[in-house]
């Protein structure tokens, strides 16, 4: 059996009777990562960016007895910030626990941040995606409960790595969620299970669209290192998020393979730098094309530019009417036709008015806690890997211009960061300028992975 083979297993597995499952408190669990309902759970974090940020403030509200224990952050302030934002916002002070000696920083701060907390605690990684498998490698070595942030990697090597080590994490119960937010929204819930019902008729073709603002760069100051610089733009340089495609298109890709209930066995496009000049590797446009076994298509547009129509959200298109449906989409509704702009389209049907909007980023942290609070079986890893991998097969075909089967991608060697596990803050980025300061940039029919 191939690794795709495996994948598409486990996904309708997952999709359908696991997800059930779930909600089956686990028999004979270990309280050794069960946290009981008087116990505090300690949360620790490991990028404290916005998204980190957000995700920390979300934990502390998902549990009045979770407690925020330690922070680890590549640059000393960025920890100490956010720290003493928690403490300044914080309505309940007794949950900002940390200590000076709890700050860390560095690259191998977040063994520091893990090593700080106990069983039945939790560990939020929201550092880049390239950092991704080496930490949550060692979060289940520590035997913590994880939140790990999309994409779980940039490259196929740290996704198998992921998987090998979320066999062990399932030997130890441990609960673990995925930062695909969009799948805990309930009125996206229910629309994808309208989807599924039938509502939408036979699913004919998907459509993503990512057209956004440009990410601008500054010249890089004086005394700062290529790698700092770069961890302080992670968006500009695709060693460190996969690319653009991986990053931000990753939601509403995955909403489309949830709808579909299956995963493209081929994908084709094609990908440039049209009006980029700024001194990074990161492409401004792309469109990808997914092939599935029924051979059903699903279409990415994607650009990052000035002055352009800006549209993001993810269309879906049945033989009875068409959705808008996932991120960027506050309201899904299905209606007649494939007119998805005017505002005379028909409804033909709509989430029940009974299930509120909530905060789907909160929603995903109630839900977690919640399976740790009640022993219950979580880990929405298999499914975070495939829409991961989904997003690696249409970057991967944006920089070469190639048509690719998943098992070809499955069977990649290429990896960004190969020794990511020794850098240093002091180190040489894995992506290093050229004497004019340029970076390499992938040409479709030029550039090949291996």
């Amino acid at each position: 059996m191939s690794d795709h083979d495996f994948s598409r297993r486990d996904f309708l597995k997952s999709s359908g009777i696991v997800s059930a499952a779930a909600a089956l408190p686990l028999v004979g669990a270990s309280s050794r990562v069960h946290a009981g309902e008087n116990n505090k759970i300690k949360v620790a974090i490991v990028g404290c960016g916005g998204r980190g940020s957000g995700a920390l403030r979300q934990a502390l509200a998902a549990d009045p007895n979770t407690v925020f224990w330690a922070a680890a952050d590549a640059f000393e302030m960025k920890a100490k910030n956010m720290v003493s934002a928690l403490e300044a916002a914080a309505q309940n002070k007794d949950q900002i626990q940390v200590t000076p000696d709890r700050i860390f920083h560095g690259l191998d701060g977040y063994k520091k941040a893990i090593d700080s907390l106990g069983p039945g605690d939790v560990i939020i990684l929201a550092t880049p995606p390239v950092f991704r498998p080496l930490h949550f490698e060692y979060a289940v070595k520590k035997g913590v409960h994880i939140f790990a942030e999309k994409p779980l990697a940039v490259d196929i090597p740290g996704l198998l790595k992921i998987r090998e080590a979320n066999k062990i994490a399932i030997e130890k119960n441990l609960r673990v969620a995925v930062g695909l937010n969009n799948r805990h929204y309930p009125r996206t819930e229910a629309t994808i299970q309208a989807i599924h019902d039938g509502k939408l008729g036979e699913i004919l073709a998907c459509w993503v669209y990512r057209c956004q603002h440009i990410h601008d760069l500054a010249p890089m100051p004086a005394g700062e290192t290529p790698l700092t610089f770069q961890l302080k733009h992670i968006f500009n340089y695709d060693w460190l998020t996969g690319s653009f495609l991986v990053d931000a298109l990753i939601h509403n890709i995955d909403i489309c393979c949830w709808a579909k209930n299956d995963y493209p066995v081929e994908v084709q496009g094609v990908g440039g730098r049209i009006s980029r000049d700024a001194p990074d590797d990161m492409l401004d446009i792309a469109a990808i094309e997914y092939i599935f076994k029924d051979g059903k298509r699903l279409m990415v547009q994607a650009r990052t530019m000035r002055n352009v129509w800006h549209f993001f959200q993810a269309n879906i298109q049945g033989s009875l009417g068409s959705t808008q449906v996932g991120e960027g989409v506050r309201d899904p509704r299905i209606y007649a036709g494939f007119d998805m702009i005017s505002s005379n389209r028909k409804e033909i049907w709509k989430p029940d008015t009974g299930i509120k909007h909530f905060d789907s980023y909160q929603r995903e942290h109630d839900l977690f806690f919640e399976s740790i609070r009640k022993n219950e079986n979580k880990n929405e890893i298999e499914y975070g890997i495939m829409a991961t991998f989904v997003a690696i097969m249409g970057r991967m075909a944006m920089h070469t211009g190639k048509r690719l089967s998943a098992d070809q991608v499955w069977k990649s060697k290429f990896q960004y960061a190969p020794n990511v596990d020794k850098l240093t803050i002091e180190s040489d980025s894995p992506v290093m300028p050229d004497k004019d300061g340029k970076y390499f940039v992938p040409i479709p029919g030029i550039f090949e992975f291996t």
